[in-house]
């Protein structure tokens, strides 16, 4: 029997006030996003919505995907830059499932507009994929609302959302944890799920390593701390996980089985790893202390200099601060004999303590205090985890504290008390409104972000220098030379579409020795790349630079007919310009081609 239209017409309306509050709470968490760079969303094309030289390197890593996969390249790995050896981008935060993404808007967007529309997408999605989970566990609306955003929009995700967005782009792990505990629960297929959390882990190790290491390590973690908990359903929580894991495994080793060689034998990998103790940590006063993205500093501006002095801006995502601290464990004690209380309590300890890194720091002294830090460094897949990014699982956990501890106040307060007596105050409806409103007021105050981001112009090179590059792929080279300093020519590079390629760059690379570095040595004979990048220093330092000889402009021609260099291009608006074009003249005479600030010389 069909049903009749009064009653279609109700479930439409049932269902449509069904999804209008997650449709609102979606909605707020992309105006929040946007509101990160509202003031230039105008400039989208030729601004960086990332301050550091990370994420400059970000754009020329998705803008090389689509290149590699329309040109029959391999994503993995690039000659563009460091020529002649080229670079092995698994080293590196390529990124590769995130150029993926934008590759079917490489013909409509450029390169920029891709990168950027990332950065403002990543915690607005993030945040929705939180919610999405946390409605899946029956967690009361509003309470997930605020788990969502406190994942979302921490403190570690505002200092990320400097430059680094495969760290802010973290949607998986929330479908990750859901997955593991739909696999725990006996609730659908084991063989689903298993290719689920297969794929999860596939998409997540193509987008950051490190986050998948860190959620991996927290998982072994919670499923430890679950088996101790429930020893008498350790056989059965086993049989569970049997089928699923093992299908997992099997499909991740088979998709990331040429990444994962990549990264451990392919061409131009480098051996060992970051020492575990560097500078990235938190200290113990980060917890309390407003960073430096907390726009009010609730008068403790003095600490946080001297905490800030040991770390960078990115990376300073330890705070919490006091009254969230206190409110959060006013939760934790309400909810004390609730099992996924415990548990998200106990990583949330967990993950403060391993973001301290190795050994304690109070107020920027360090102690002699050991840390479980320590114990990472023997570890492997792990060993290159930064303590301050750690950071991620902490406030992933608080969230899940405040989420779950508000959907239990929420529950009792809806519960017939058989006695009819009266509740306390935090057990009624009206108590716990109260309490989501405080607690949202509490987080603008004591969390709201330096925003908006600053967006530094990007350097691009005018259509008539694009348009007169040779034929052929030739190898430029370029001033200011293409380091982890400099990365305007591998902005460049990727505006013209990988037309030439540079003999610097930035990306991991073995040094003499087979370790990581940033900043290789590769031209030979030296002396022009030690030319080209030390005389910016110089220029700004004012002090003595290296000098223009007849040997240096012999050295020269050298390196310019070693590499086959075909192209140069100065650009004059960078401090010292004046004293490479007299190099470059001396060497071969004026410049081909001149288009504003920049000179060119070809073939």
């Amino acid at each position: 029997m069909s049903r009749r239209p009064n009653d279609l017409a109700a479930s439409a309306h049932s269902a449509l006030r069904r999804a209008l509050p997650s449709a609102v709470v979606i909605t707020g968490y992309l105006l929040i996003g946007i509101a990160a760079f509202w003031p230039d969303y105008p400039g989208i094309s030729h601004r960086l919505f990332g301050v550091d030289s990370d994420f400059a390197q970000s754009v020329w890593f998705l803008d090389w995907v689509p290149h590699a996969l329309a040109h029959g390249l391999n994503p993995f790995f690039s000659n563009a830059i460091f020529v002649p050896s080229g670079a092995n981008l698994t080293q590196s935060t390529s990124s590769p499932l995130l150029g993926l993404i934008t590759a079917p808007f490489a013909q409509m967007l450029n390169p920029l507009v891709r990168a950027n529309l990332l950065m403002v997408l990543g915690m607005p999605v993030s945040a929705t994929a939180a919610f999405v989970v946390l409605r899946k566990w029956k967690v009361w609306v509003p309470a997930a609302a605020i788990g969502g955003l406190m994942y979302g929009f921490s403190p570690y995700m505002v200092g990320q959302g400097i430059g680094h967005v495969e760290l802010i782009f973290v949607p998986l792990p929330p479908f990750i944890a859901l997955t593991i505990v739909s696999i725990l629960q006996g609730s659908g297929s084991p063989r689903r799920l298993g290719i689920r959390l297969g794929l999860l882990v596939v998409a997540q190790y193509l987008i950051s390593p490190e986050v998948l290491a860190t959620v991996g390590l927290f998982t072994i973690v919670a499923l430890t701390c679950v088996a101790i908990s429930r020893r008498a359903e350790i056989a059965q929580m086993a049989h569970r996980l049997w089928e699923p894991a093992g299908i997992a495994l099997v499909l991740a080793a088979v998709v990331l089985a040429y990444p994962t060689w990549m990264l451990l034998a392919g061409p131009q990998h480098f051996t060992g790893s970051l020492p575990t103790t560097n500078g990235y940590h938190n200290d113990l006063l980060n917890v309390v202390v407003p960073g430096p993205e907390q726009r009010v500093s609730l008068g403790m501006r003095s600490f946080g200099e001297r905490l800030d002095s040991r770390t960078n801006p990115t990376e300073a995502g330890g705070y919490i601060g006091a009254p969230i601290l206190i409110l959060a464990g006013f939760l934790v004690w309400r909810s004390r004999r609730s099992p996924r209380m415990q548990l998200a309590a106990l990583l949330l300890l967990g993950a403060v303590v391993l973001s301290f890194g190795p050994y304690l720091f109070v107020e920027g002294h360090p102690t002699n205090v050991p840390l479980p830090f320590l114990l990472l460094d023997h570890l492997p897949l792990v060993d290159d985890i930064l303590p301050s990014r750690v950071c991620y699982e902490a406030g992933a956990c608080l969230a899940a504290v405040f989420a779950f501890g508000l959907a239990d106040l929420h529950r009792a307060s809806a519960r017939d008390d058989p006695r009819g007596s009266s509740r306390p105050w935090w057990t009624r409806r009206w108590g716990v409104a109260a309490l989501v409103w405080a607690l949202i007021a509490l987080l603008v105050v004591t969390q709201l972000p330096q925003w908006p981001y600053a967006a530094p112009t990007a350097s691009v090179l005018p259509a008539p220098m694009r348009q007169a590059v040779p034929r052929g792929d030739p190898v430029a080279i370029t001033y200011p030379y293409a380091t982890i300093y400099q990365m305007q020519p591998m902005l460049w590079q990727a505006e013209s579409g990988f037309d030439f390629r540079l003999l610097g760059g930035y990306a991991y690379h073995p040094d003499s020795n087979g370790g990581p570095t940033a900043s290789p040595s590769i031209m030979r004979p030296p002396g022009l790349q030690r030319f080209l990048i030390w005389n910016v220093a110089f220029a700004r330092s004012r002090s003595g630079p290296l000098p223009i000889n007849p040997e240096l402009v012999a050295t020269t021609r050298t390196a310019l007919s070693e590499y086959d260099v075909r192209l140069i291009i100065v650009d004059r608006a960078i401090s010292g310009s004046g004293r490479v074009m007299e190099l470059f003249k001396d060497a071969l005479g004026p410049p081909t081609l001149t288009s504003g600030q920049f000179s060119m010389w070809d073939d």
